[in-house]
């Protein structure tokens, strides 16, 4: 048994001696008044029927109260009793009336304390993670951005395990429409025993995310994580540049700052629309429609509300040179007074005073939703054709913002649950992104207009294809039989006709320590290759059924059906090797 097998079973809650425990002065009261009832029946003499005296053994003794001491009643044995041994017997019935309402009593108590309740629940929850057998994430936190990600999650078949503070958000995800039965238990994430019960060092464990609404709770599982596993992937959300630092230093595989995301996103959108579609295009949920393109225009813009949110916008948009003017109920004395304006901003005296009649757009960034929608139709009623950013907070709002219909609508979940989707996927598809950020907006916009007609305006699934061990077929193809050699085009080629190619495309290729931006089809593959597919679910799923069986393999290859079977490929090479040698 490996270490991390044996500290999974210690983890396990032991009900029984919790049971045990708190039962323990009822059961010994029952077991002495047992003891008291068969004792007294064997030392009080009895007489027989011919009239001679007796005394009852030990097994007739006990036999007599255990029917006896639990009202079932059944008579006198072996002989009828004597006045002393009825005395007695009336006795014990009432001492073990009150011993029995006693245990009983106490066994409902247990029932319902709360604290018994919570421990049932916790061995309940503990066990179901223990019988995982397929690959799961962990999930500390199940508020707005974590419910987007479990969705996208559970649409990729990727099963997933749920802690959080709040008993109503664990009921949720039990009632939640998933496809797997998901385990959900209301704890502490923070504590490394309940991160253990939720199955951290479980073998079958593929990463973990720490995105609770609480900072220094996401900074405990990242230390807990880095502790007990070090290699295991972990994504945690940070709201300050601190707190990130920390993580970060304790192994945090990816540290997520909504704020930093948002000014990058705002960034990309200022610099580069067409390669920050894409961007958007590649980070959203599969089969949801393609993101827009959106260019923001060049010149003066109105900040209402400079919490972090606004920071983050500020310096984007003084990163591309634009001019900028904030409105925010509190001062803020790191601001030029120039630029600076003292108010909600969400009335009309206010805004023209920040210069929104010369603006050529508004982002309305307060932490509350009202204030944002309230800014939103203020600003629009004074200059219509002013582009406008607005943030949203809840979820809930969401008809709201979309009655208003801002030109860009930033979604705190959302962007949460892109970024931390992204992590999980595949590290290829980061660099990929990393990556287009060196080439132009022609070749960005050339490669999305080839991605909208590969999915048919719906965001494409990603997924990664290493030629290793893993891949029966390509093993067979590259190693065993590698003529014809195997290209690039076979993997786009559609296993149930060769004369359709699957409706994905290659965008980057690992071969020979090089990076390969969208490969050419006529590439030839090798073995230890690493490539990033974009297309549709039905693609991927031809496709690895052409890399899990040779037969299907051979087909791609050579536009010719192969045997399935042993017998019949070995005639058909007979048949083939007799071809070649008939003059």
């Amino acid at each position: 048994m490996t270490p991390t097998q044996s500290q999974v079973k210690m983890a396990r809650p032991n009900i029984v001696f919790l049971v045990l425990r708190r039962m323990r002065a009822p059961l010994i009261t029952l077991i002495l008044i047992y003891s008291l009832s068969v004792l007294g029946l064997v030392l009080i003499p009895g007489v027989d029927e011919a009239g001679r005296p007796y005394r009852m053994d030990f097994f007739h003794a006990f036999y007599f109260v255990s029917y006896t001491a639990t009202t079932i009643g059944f008579g006198e044995v072996p002989h009828a009793f004597t006045y002393p041994q009825r005395m007695w017997v009336v006795l014990c019935i009432y001492m073990s009336v009150v011993g029995w309402a006693y245990t009983i009593g106490s066994t409902f108590a247990i029932v319902q304390d709360k604290s018994f309740l919570q421990a049932l629940q916790l061995g309940r929850f503990s066990g179901r993670v223990r019988r995982l057998s397929e690959p799961f994430i962990l999930v500390c936190g199940y508020g707005q951005t974590a419910r987007l990600l479990c969705k996208a999650l559970d649409r990729q078949g990727l099963r997933f395990v749920v802690l959080d503070l709040r008993e109503e958000r664990a009921l949720d995800v039990i009632f939640a429409d998933y496809r797997f039965d998901i385990p959900a238990y209301a704890g502490d994430a923070s504590s490394p025993q309940l991160l253990t019960y939720a199955g951290l060092l479980h073998p079958c464990c593929r990463g973990i995310l720490a995105i609770t609404g609480d900072e220094e709770a996401n900074l405990a599982i990242a230390i807990a994580a880095y502790v007990l596993r070090p290699q295991l992937l972990s994504v945690c959300r940070s709201k300050t540049s601190a707190v990130a630092e920390n993580m970060a230093s304790f192994g945090a595989n990816r540290v997520i700052n909504m704020f930093d995301a948002v000014g990058a996103q705002f960034r990309r959108a200022l610099h580069a629309p067409h390669t920050s579609r894409l961007w958007d295009t590649l980070s959203e949920f599969p089969g949801h429609p393609l993101p827009p393109l959106i260019k923001p225009p060049r010149g003066h813009w109105v900040i209402v509300g400079y919490g972090r949110f606004g920071h983050a916008v500020k310096q984007a948009l003084d990163s591309e040179g634009a001019t900028v003017s904030v409105i925010d109920p509190e001062p803020q004395p790191s601001l030029d007074p120039a630029q600076f304006t003292l108010a909600l901003g969400v009335d009309a005296a206010s805004l023209r005073a920040a210069g929104i009649a010369d603006a050529v757009g508004l982002v309305a960034c307060h932490d509350h939703d009202a204030n944002n929608l309230s800014a939103l139709a203020t600003a629009r009623s004074l200059r219509p054709g002013l582009f406008v950013v607005a943030r949203q907070n809840l979820a809930n709002n969401s008809l709201l913002f979309t009655a208003f219909q801002p030109d860009l609508t930033v979604v705190r979940a959302r962007v949460m649950s892109h970024e931390c989707l992204r992590t999980l996927n595949s590290p290829t598809l980061a660099r990929f992104l990393e990556l287009i950020q060196t080439r132009s907006e022609i070749w960005a916009s050339a490669l999305m207009r080839e991605l909208e007609q590969l999915c048919r305006g719906e965001v494409p699934r990603t997924w990664v294809v290493e030629l290793n061990a893993t891949n029966e077929a390509a093993v067979y193809a590259l190693l065993a039989n590698p003529t014809p050699p195997l290209e690039m085009r076979h993997l786009q080629t559609n296993p149930h006709n060769v004369a359709l190619p699957l409706r994905c495309l290659p965008l980057l290729y690992y071969h020979g320590g090089r990076e390969i931006l969208l490969p050419p089809a006529e590439s030839q593959l090798a073995f230890g290759d690493r490539i990033l597919f974009a297309g549709t679910p039905g693609s991927y799923l031809a496709q690895q059924a052409a890399l899990s069986h040779m037969a299907t393999m051979d087909y791609v290859r050579t536009g010719i059906e192969q045997p399935n079977s042993w017998v019949f490929r070995k005639i058909a090479q007979w048949r083939n090797e007799r071809r070649q040698t008939t003059p």
